[in-house]
């Protein structure tokens, strides 16, 4: 008899009417997962920049002790603003204006439907300025709705662990962070076997910021050192990012979603 999985009591998409009315109150807590859909190379699947932080938010739901049934997991946003990379076949891009339109709409429903806290998990560069636009129209047009976001976790697990990676602190889009990240979650869509040779562009320091193609930057697709890549890097990746969502929302939770001047003493 084929075993029938029983529904995920935190995934929007699993959960019928009965749930959702009884899973949301005021003090539930949204979690979205922005992402791309292009090229990383031809070791790495298209799907990379929402498939690992979809897992990531998974692992973190099953780890966090307290709180755990203020959280709900929605649909993942599967493309980005990904025109730096329209060069390589097959880039979903959407234009900065309908990110920004997307997030704000999404922003926007969870309120209407009385859920004001909402941490985004973003997976994708070309996502950062559309989301910051999106969240301060939100945040301007709604002042007691609480957004944050983890903008770009391949700098920060870098910046966490400086012993953790080899060449580059870990960065390139498909490099040595990306591929150790999908080696941890997915091992089945990485093949490290079609990585011919590293790939790291002669850029300058990054106190001031290129703008730049990513046909500028390599012609294979992928940037950095994903043969220096492992499942064990892609655990401490995990863990160390889990350890940062879990805090933060312990943290907000401590504080009663208060912060600033706002924020009341917890005794």
């Amino acid at each position: 008899m084929e075993k029938v999985l029983a529904p995920n009591n935190y995934l929007l998409e699993e959960m019928n009417a009965i749930q959702v009315k009884n899973k949301i109150t005021d003090k539930t807590i949204a979690i979205l997962v922005l992402g791309a859909c292009e090229n990383h190379g031809n070791h790495m699947p298209f799907g990379s920049d929402f498939i690992f932080p979809m897992k990531l938010v998974e692992k973190v739901f099953e780890d966090i002790s307290e709180n755990k049934n203020n959280l709900i997991l929605l649909p993942a946003v599967p493309y980005g603003v990904s025109s730096h990379h329209n060069n390589f076949q097959m880039t979903m891009s959407l234009e900065p204006s309908t990110m920004i339109s997307i997030i704000e709409d999404i922003f926007f429903s969870l309120v209407k439907n009385g859920v004001k806290k909402i941490i985004v998990i973003n997976g994708h560069d070309g996502n950062i300025s559309p989301i910051e636009i999106a969240s301060r129209k939100i945040k301007n047009d709604i002042q007691d709705v609480v957004i944050a976001c983890l903008e770009s976790w391949w700098i920060l697990v870098g910046q966490k662990d400086k012993d953790l990676f080899e060449v580059w602190n870990g960065l390139g889009h498909g490099g040595e962070a990306e591929t150790s990240g999908m080696l941890a979650v997915r091992p089945d869509l990485v093949n490290i076997k079609n990585v011919s040779e590293q790939v790291i562009p002669n850029l300058p320091n990054d106190e001031i910021r290129l703008y730049w193609k990513f046909r500028e930057l390599t012609n294979t697709g992928y940037t950095g050192a994903p043969k220096m890549a492992s499942i064990e890097k892609g655990q401490k990746i995990i863990e160390i990012l889990k350890n940062v969502i879990i805090s933060f929302i312990t943290y907000m939770e401590n504080s009663e979603w208060k912060y600033g001047i706002s924020q009341t003493k917890i005794e």
